[in-house]
């Protein structure tokens, strides 16, 4: 075609080509109608100047085979392919909306929730080519469709592959958008879903910082940017990043295919596990630990109780006046087990007594005590005395703690006792155990983690449309009445959205249900 977009008014076969929706490297799509069957479609024409370039014709053929196959909802369904006139073309679902690259240059950079839902969008789309062994090969914004109701289409296959087929790709051609080729694919490399994962991970890296991991003016500067330089951080351009997303994109765009992700599903899913905070395996910081186990006996809930692994502060370990300094005269070696009057905890600081020993009569037979001699005190008068004060502090220790006790805990159970202070409040929470699962109707099938249908007359797509009319009049759980879009018909539906065990469910339509997780 010597001028992009000169067949705009023509008519092509059956086709009426009426405008111009994008173009490529393989070819130009054009909103077009069908006159047999009297309806919008989107056709695809194959360059002129390809024309009779078995190689690309090949790939054409290709993309049509392997797309018609694949019932994925996240790839734009082939209505019918063939030639006409010497042009190849594919006939395919008209969706209305922008690709990727325009909505980044029209909002910005997403927020790293929108961006992990459309990566997840695409990701679905690629783990269903690679299940058939064919790999995209261009996974690029420009080729990510988001309708208006943020649902994502993986388009142009144009220059897929199956993975055995290596004789398409011609010597020293790199075939991509360099911005977003794996390092191997820059080597001449046989490309594997590896580099589909790769090139993933460079569109989130853009979609959250607005710019490609290895930006630059000239086709060197990239391709040496890839396959030498560090991989980059998208925290640092987007602070918004959080450091587990952080290191999610970090290792999707692995310098080598084995140090990645094993699918692009796993990618998406440790995406979405970042934004709650888990590090993906192996990329958690060095020190970075588990809280310690909790103490069975503790109960977190009772203010008072002694925390876990910490010592009891109460009277059990009483710090009294155990051991006093009285007059006793050793007259042995120093015992090995001396008992309490080696204790260097606090001692009695009452009256020691340091004057004449006494004289009266005193017995002189050995005594014992851990095994070592020693000599009776000679003033019993006052040790009595002293032993009578620790017995009698004991006592009032004793006494204080139980009132502790009784006026700050069992106070609490005591019919129509107020509490005095926020210290002896006794907090209630619900035992886990006995919180209820949200439970999705019986036959539930899950289009993403937010939203699922049940039986077989509803279409994600259009459950996605019923999620966002349902959040965008309120918070989660309300029962209320949305109107949802559904891409399938093109019609608007009402539907009566309740909570439900734990979801929301949304039941209207043509007996439509979708669930709300």
């Amino acid at each position: 075609m010597a001028d992009q977009g000169s067949r705009v008014g023509t008519q092509f076969g059956p086709y009426r080509l009426d405008a111009l929706l994008g173009y490529g490297g393989m070819g130009e799509v054009y909103r077009a109608h069908d006159t047999v069957r009297d309806r919008e479609v989107a056709v695809k024409l194959l360059h002129e100047r390809f024309a009779g370039d078995s190689t690309y014709e090949e790939r054409f053929r290709r993309e049509a085979q392997a797309v018609a196959k694949l019932g994925e909802p996240h790839i734009i369904p082939i209505h019918d392919y063939g030639e006409i006139d010497g042009v190849l073309f594919l006939d395919m679902r008209l969706v209305e909306g922008e690709d990727l690259r325009a909505r980044l240059r029209r909002s910005g950079p997403m927020s790293p929730a929108d961006a992990v839902s459309i990566i997840e969008q695409v990701a679905a789309a690629l783990d269903a080519a690679h299940a058939v062994g064919v790999v995209h090969r261009d996974v690029k914004p420009e080729n990510v469709l988001v309708t208006p109701s943020d649902f994502a289409y993986l388009v142009d296959f144009g220059i897929a592959h199956q993975g055995t087929d290596t004789h398409l790709t011609q010597t020293g051609t790199a075939i991509g958008s360099l911005a977003y080729m794996a390092p191997e694919q820059l080597d001449g490399v046989p490309t594997t879903a590896a580099s589909d994962v790769y090139s993933l991970a460079a569109v989130m890296f853009e979609v959250l910082t607005g710019a490609p991991p290895f930006p630059g003016a000239t086709v060197t500067q990239i391709v040496r940017a890839t396959v030498m330089n560090q991989v980059p951080s998208p925290r640092e351009q987007a602070p918004a990043v959080s450091p587990q997303l952080d290191a999610v994109v970090k290792r999707g765009l692995a310098k080598t295919a084995e140090a990645r992700f094993a699918s692009a599903g796993a990618f998406a899913k440790a995406s979405r596990e970042a934004l709650g905070g888990q590090w993906p395996d192996g990329a958690a910081p060095t020190g970075t630990q588990t809280a310690a186990p909790t103490d069975p006996a503790y109960d977190s809930t009772m203010i008072g109780q002694r925390p876990p692994t910490s010592p009891m502060s109460g009277p059990q370990s009483f710090s009294g006046p155990q051991s006093f300094s009285g007059p006793q005269a050793y007259s042995g070696p120093p015992a090995q087990n001396s008992g309490p009057q080696n204790f260097s905890g606090p001692q009695y600081s009452g009256p020691q007594y340091t004057g004449a020993q006494y004289s009266g009569p005193q017995y002189s037979g050995p005594q014992y005590y851990g095994g070592s001699q020693y000599a009776e005190p000679q003033n019993s008068g006052r040790a009595l005395q002293v032993v009578l004060g620790a017995l009698i502090g004991l006592l009032l220790l004793a006494l204080i703690g139980m009132a502790v006790y009784w006026f700050g805990f069992r106070g609490e159970n005591t019919p129509g006792s107020a509490a005095s202070s926020s210290t002896t409040t006794l907090t209630h929470t619900v035992d886990p155990q006995t919180s209820q699962a949200p439970t999705p109707p019986v036959g539930t099938v899950n289009c993403s983690p937010e939203v699922g249908v049940v039986g077989g007359v509803t279409s994600c797509e259009f459950a996605y449309n019923v999620r966002r009319a349902y959040l965008a009049e309120g918070e989660k759980g309300p029962a209320r009445t949305v109107t949802a879009y559904s891409p399938v018909t093109n019609q608007g539906y009402s539907m009566a959205c309740a909570p439900e065990s734990g979801v929301v469910v949304c039941r209207g339509g043509n007996n439509a249900v979708v669930v709300i997780f």
